[in-house]
C-alpha cells in the first residue's frame, strides 16, 4: 500500500506482540517506523498478534486502519492525520449485527465482496473458517450484518489449509473478472479459491437471519438515518424517552435504510433529549438509542 500518497509502495504490518509497524519508500530503500507511535507518543499496541488493513473506514478520504488482534476484537482506528502521513489515537470497537465483533484472532481484509458498492468486511480467524459481515450500511458509515461463513460452491466452509488459523486476501489471479482469493494458514501454507461468489451467504442478502438496526449519525442535531434488518415484515417507529411513538416510519422487510427527520407524524419538531429507534415483527422487537441534541 502507499502510506504517504507518493506514488511508492510501502509497507505496514502487525507482529506477534501486537504492534504496528510501517515501513516507507525513501530513494533506495525502506525507512522502519516500528512500533509505530500515536499521537501521544505512545506505541500503539493490541495485545498479540496484530492484523492490520488500510482503508478509508469512514469516507473522509484519508487512509485508516482497521486491524485485527489475539483478543478476538476488530478495532477502527481513524486517520487523525492526513492521507500523506496517517495519524491515530482515537480508537473504536468494529460491531457486526449490532453486538461487537469477536472472533479468537480476527485478521480482517475489507473487500466489496457481494459488489454492492459497499465496503464489506471478511475476517480469518484462528478456527480456520472465513467470516463475511455485509455492509449494510455506506462507505461512510459502515453497519456490519452478522457473521456468515463463507462457504465453496461444493458447499464447504472456505478454510485455511494448515491445521490452524486462516488470513485472506482477495485479487485478480487470472485473466477474468471475477475476484479470487488466497487464503493462508499459521503453519504458512495457502490455498487459491478461483473465482469467488457468494455460495452459501447469497440467501442473506435479502432474507437476514436476526432483527437488527443502528441509527447514525448518533448523536444528532436533527437528522439521522435507521439501517434495519429483518427477516420478515416489521414496523419501524420512533418513540420518546417514556416509550410514546412520536413517528411512524413504516414497514421494513429484509435490509434497508429509513431517515428519521427529528419530527412528529404531524411534522412538527421534536424537543432535543434520548428518543428510542423500535422494530417490531414476528413477535420480536428491537430497540436503539438516539440523542438529539439542536
Amino acid at each position: 500500500m502507499d502510506w504517504n500518497s507518493d506514488g511508492n509502495p510501502d509497507m505496514v504490518s502487525g507482529d506477534r506482540t501486537g504492534y504496528f509497524n510501517v515501513w516507507v519508500w525513501r530513494d533506495t530503500g525502506f525507512v522502519a517506523y516500528l512500533q509505530y507511535q500515536k499521537m501521544d507518543m505512545t506505541p500503539l499496541n493490541v495485545g498479540a498478534n496484530s492484523y492490520p488493513f488500510m482503508i478509508d473506514w469512514n469516507g473522509d478520504s484519508k487512509k485508516d486502519l482497521v486491524i485485527g488482534c489475539e483478543n478476538g476484537q476488530v478495532l477502527f482506528y481513524r486517520n487523525m492525520g492526513s492521507d500523506t502521513w496517517p495519524a491515530f489515537q482515537e480508537v473504536e470497537t468494529v460491531a457486526a449485527g449490532g453486538v461487537p465483533l469477536y472472533l479468537y484472532r480476527a485478521n480482517p481484509c475489507v473487500y466489496d465482496l457481494d459488489r454492492d458498492g459497499t465496503n464489506d468486511l471478511v475476517c480469518g480467524a484462528g478456527d480456520g473458517n472465513v467470516y463475511f459481515y455485509r455492509n449494510a450500511g455506506s462507505n461512510d458509515d459502515p453497519v456490519l450484518a452478522a457473521a456468515e461463513t463463507l462457504m465453496t460452491d461444493a458447499g464447504l466452509p472456505v478454510q485455511g489449509p494448515g491445521v490452524y488459523g486462516s488470513r485472506c486476501w482477495f485479487g485478480q489471479w487470472d485473466a477474468d473478472t471475477v475476484p479470487d482469493l488466497l487464503v493462508s494458514a499459521y503453519d504458512g501454507t495457502v490455498a487459491l479459491f478461483r473465482g469467488v461468489v457468494l455460495t452459501g451467504i447469497e440467501e442473506g442478502k435479502t432474507v437476514p437471519a436476526r432483527f437488527a438496526l443502528r441509527a447514525g449519525p448518533n448523536p444528532t442535531t436533527g437528522r439521522t438515518t435507521i439501517w434495519c434488518e429483518a427477516p420478515g415484515s416489521a414496523d419501524l417507529v420512533v418513540c420518546d424517552g417514556v416509550g410514546r411513538v412520536v413517528r411512524h416510519l413504516g414497514a421494513v422487510s429484509g435490509r434497508s435504510a429509513q431517515a428519521w427527520d427529528g419530527r412528529t407524524d404531524s411534522g412538527a419538531e421534536v424537543n432535543s433529549g434520548v428518543y428510542f429507534c423500535r422494530l417490531t415483527g414476528s413477535g420480536q422487537t428491537v430497540s436503539g438509542r438516539i440523542v438529539l441534541s439542536r
